[in-house]
């Protein structure tokens, strides 16, 4: 598909970009429904991303899968400046020499949806993830390489949501293996949220997902969350309502700073995305035509968004291999940060604390027997005596001399105010 063509699927094009090496990136004068080529997710936008293969086919992508490939080759080839960054906001006057201290740094973190915490024995193998858009829209369930032996003879597999009786998500007329996923799963979207934690048990029979209940809903985004979740998953994946006009267009400057952020963004715990100057610049770019935003206007998004409180100023800091980390490490090149929180997460509750016996509670403690043979130690005289007189006391028969290689602790109170 070259810039000559005038329509695609009814649209016209109004300008074609390339982005890279076979990529064009096409705006069209209205939206479009196309699958995405890598994500396969149904997309409806203004902007699609065409890659030619050899063959000459054309295969659509949607803008954020360009957009990961885009940062992606960019942060690869590009070399690192060996001058160290800083965590202060940056003034008017920064000019062409702050885009120097600015650099691209690699954004590499564990996908929480894939696979972790595989516990394998001979009778089960367990697993844990967290539920993607993906995952739902595709009917996946995403599988450690272990289970590739065992899950082809798992008949059923069942959802357990705290409840008496599990819903049954798929049986073994519709399953099909692949080597990271099981397809066919009937996944309750009304109730289940990306971010959902799940713990899977697959045995000889069957795939048991199970969720772990809230001990209250909570609502982050007007969304409603029943069960645990990861705040990572939400910031990056849960619908912002003010992303996108309904025809794809008109999509204001701040709006796509933000997005792009969390987008691309390393997520942290507390459900906050941070991402680099430049790598927000190369970024929002790749979104949008090349010549749309300059680096002064992102810039300055930056500043205005800041000054409102949406944005916030983080440090991080980079490996040797130009990895972003964060929280910062000692030693290593700091990095400025630019930190977007989309939601705002329900704040966990104060554990209730139970004041179990300590030092300040009194208790009596009876008679006994203690050994200190290990001790190199012997049992004193008036212990001797004291175990003679409790033991005539107690009624015993027997000898009432006290056993070699121990002594005697007479009943006494342990604990209470002094």
């Amino acid at each position: 598909m070259s810039a000559q063509e005038t329509h695609f699927q009814g649209a016209e094009i109004l300008q074609s970009t390339r982005t890279h090496v076979r990529w064009t990136l096409q705006k069209l004068s209205a939206p479009i429904s196309f699958s995405c080529h890598q994500c396969g997710r149904a997309t409806k936008d203004t902007v699609v991303a065409i890659k030619t293969t050899s063959a000459g086919r054309k295969l659509a992508h949607c803008a954020d899968c360009h957009l990961h490939r885009l940062t992606n080759v960019a942060s690869t080839h590009e070399p690192h400046a060996p001058v160290v960054g800083t965590a202060s906001a940056p003034d008017g006057a920064e000019g062409a020499a702050t885009s120097r201290l600015d650099q691209t740094v690699l954004i590499r973190q564990a996908d929480p949806g894939q696979p972790h915490d595989v516990v394998e024995t001979a009778s089960e193998l367990q697993w844990t993830f967290v539920i993607r858009r993906h995952h739902v829209e595709h009917g996946q369930c995403p599988l450690p390489s272990q289970a590739a032996r065992r899950i082809r003879t798992a008949k059923v597999v069942h959802l357990d949501r705290g409840r008496g009786f599990p819903t049954v998500l798929l049986d073994s007329l519709r399953k099909k293996v692949t080597k990271e996923h099981l397809r066919g799963i009937r996944w309750p979207r009304a109730e289940l949220m990306p971010g959902t934690r799940i713990t899977a048990k697959l045995d000889r029979s069957r795939l048991r997902l199970s969720l772990t209940p809230l001990e209250r809903p909570v609502f982050i985004g007007e969304k409603r969350f029943s069960y645990a979740y990861d705040p990572r998953i939400i910031a990056r994946e849960l619908p912002m309502s003010l992303a996108e006009s309904p025809a794809g267009i008109g999509v204001s400057l701040d709006v796509l700073v933000q997005e792009t952020i969390r987008k691309l963004g390393y997520l942290d715990e507390a459900g906050s995305a941070l991402l680099p100057v430049e790598n927000l610049i190369r970024g929002v770019r790749s979104r949008g035509m090349s010549h749309q935003y300059s680096s002064d206007a992102i810039r300055a998004s930056v500043k205005g968004l800041i000054n409102r409180s949406r944005l916030t100023w983080e440090t991080g800091s980079c490996a040797a291999d130009g990895v972003l980390r964060f929280p910062a490490r000692p030693g290593e090149r700091t990095v400025r940060l630019v930190c977007y929180t989309p939601f705002v997460l329900p704040k966990p509750k104060k554990q209730r604390v139970v004041h179990l016996p300590s030092a300040s509670s009194q208790h009596g403690v009876a008679g006994h027997l203690m050994k200190i043979e290990h001790l190199g130690k012997q049992a004193s005289v008036t212990a001797q005596a004291a175990y003679a007189e409790a033991h005539r006391s107690a009624g015993l028969t027997g000898t009432h001399q006290l056993p070699k290689g121990h002594t005697y602790v007479k009943p006494h109170k342990r604990g209470g105010l002094t």
